[in-house]
């Protein structure tokens, strides 16, 4: 069961590309330059490159987020992801990031403040990617920058009635819940603000077509992205166990366990030994 919730999830995806408007690929451009950047950035960190500039960025980003102030937060964002393509250092890279990063951009600064009324939840989405990068994460940097950008294509999506998206309840939720599983969801507000139906019909989309419940789905996206960064990062397990959605580690372990028969250090060690 657990397997074919994975599988859907890369059914939506694959249907997603098949059904490109301008906007999502224009996105999609971005994203993978980015998610090219940000691994060549913590590579260059974790040899030695000083990210402070990336981090002073953030910082502007923050205060910018808490002042509530529009027209300085996307600047100070625009500057937050050129210093990602700086420390990436590679040759070419700034003058493709800059085509891209243009031709989204009216179309950004035009819907931000329709998408995101608390400028707090589009700065913290940026918490993950600059943290793997500081801290020299190669693979979790790649992954996050996608991530990133996914997740915010969706909101920008949703809020345009992009042709992109994919459009029954089910497909929607579980894109959704792809970007969004670290948040805490409830069925009622998923079914009626994202799948756009009742509850109880979403739930049943749920168990007949993945033979998972809701709530089970759901773990099971925390637990397989708490398993890639076990994989990919030294963090320690309480981290990663709030990074996916848990605000009690010890509720976590018991999930993890469940799913793949060990323990969270138990599975790091396991692959520690097998990559060595």
């Amino acid at each position: 069961m657990q397997f074919g919730a994975r599988i859907h999830i890369g059914r939506i995806r694959k249907t997603e590309t098949m059904n490109q408007t301008p906007m999502k690929s224009v996105t999609r451009l971005r994203a993978t330059l980015e998610s090219f950047a940000a691994r060549y950035a913590a590579e260059n960190v974790q040899q030695g490159s000083d990210p402070q500039k990336l981090l002073k960025r953030f910082q502007k980003l923050q205060t910018a987020s808490e002042k509530g102030d529009y027209r300085r937060f996307t600047n100070d964002d625009r500057g937050l992801h050129q210093a990602i393509i700086e420390l990436a250092d590679v040759p070419g890279l700034a003058q493709s990031w800059q085509a891209a990063f243009e031709a989204q951009n009216a179309f950004r600064i035009k819907t931000i403040k329709e998408c995101w009324p608390d400028l707090s939840v589009l700065f913290e989405s940026h918490r993950p990617l600059v943290d793997a990068i500081v801290a020299g994460s190669v693979e979790e940097a790649e992954e996050e920058a996608l991530t990133h950008l996914d997740a915010i294509w969706f909101r920008l999506a949703d809020a345009t009635h992009d042709q992109s998206l994919p459009r029954d309840p089910l497909s929607r939720a579980c894109a959704y819940l792809a970007f969004h599983f670290h948040e805490s969801i409830r069925l009622p507000e998923l079914a009626k603000q994202i799948a756009g139906c009742s509850p109880g019909h979403l739930a049943r989309l749920f168990r007949d077509t993945l033979g998972l419940g809701f709530s089970d789905y759901l773990i099971e996206l925390r637990i397989q992205k708490a398993a890639n960064l076990l994989r990919q990062s030294n963090r320690p397990i309480h981290e990663i166990a709030a990074r996916v959605g848990y605000a009690d580690p010890s509720r976590f372990t018991i999930h993890f366990r469940r799913r793949f028969g060990q323990t969270p250090s138990e599975f790091r060690r396991g692959f520690v030994r097998i990559v060595t």
